[in-house]
């Protein structure tokens, strides 16, 4: 069976937690450019000069919505196909569009991942004196959420200036009418 991995394997989740997961995220209307995704974070991502404890509480970090849309994805397809029934050109059409969106939405989801990872370790490299092995090491054995860990880094780490800088703005100062 060609499509016998929707059955449990690729399925990390019920669709009770995935759409529970959901109800947090905007959904979108249909866009013709982007097809496959049904929901938005709806943050909008602040830049590198904002402290790192704004970009936090705006939510920069956290997890994209793009694996649960997968997983629901899959859902779907489960429900669409009887893999005892359908042979395998049956199962091919009927789930083509599910398939196609499980794997961008997929692709989505590492690629954001990877971003969002990235600037976490350089945004925390850059505003406390540590190593990103050190980073690493330290938020995979943290039990608690992200700001409590910058909360933690404020009281025992050493800020570096790059960080102080951050906040002072420099050059001409802003037009008031």
């Amino acid at each position: 069976m060609l499509f016998s991995f929707i059955k449990e394997s690729n399925i990390q989740h019920s669709r009770e937690v995935v759409e529970q997961n959901l109800a947090r995220y905007q959904p979108l209307n249909y866009n013709r450019f982007m097809w496959w995704r049904s929901y938005t974070d709806g943050i909008k991502p602040l830049s590198k000069r904002v402290t790192l404890k704004e970009r936090i509480v705006n939510g920069d970090f956290n997890e994209s919505s793009y694996f649960m849309q997968a997983q629901l994805a899959l859902h779907n397809a489960k429900d669409k196909v009887d893999l005892t029934k359908h042979n395998l050109s049956d199962q091919l059409d009927i789930l083509a569009m599910d398939l196609t969106r499980y794997k961008r939405l997929m692709d989505d989801f590492y690629r954001e991942d990877n971003e969002r990872l990235e600037a976490l370790y350089d945004a925390f490299t850059s505003t406390f004196k540590m190593t990103r092995n050190e980073f690493i090491k330290e938020i995979c054995d943290w039990p608690l959420d992200l700001l409590s860990y910058y909360k933690f880094c404020m009281e025992f780490r050493y800020v570096t200036p790059a960080a102080n800088r951050k906040t002072a703005r420099r050059g001409r100062p802003k037009k008031t009418k």
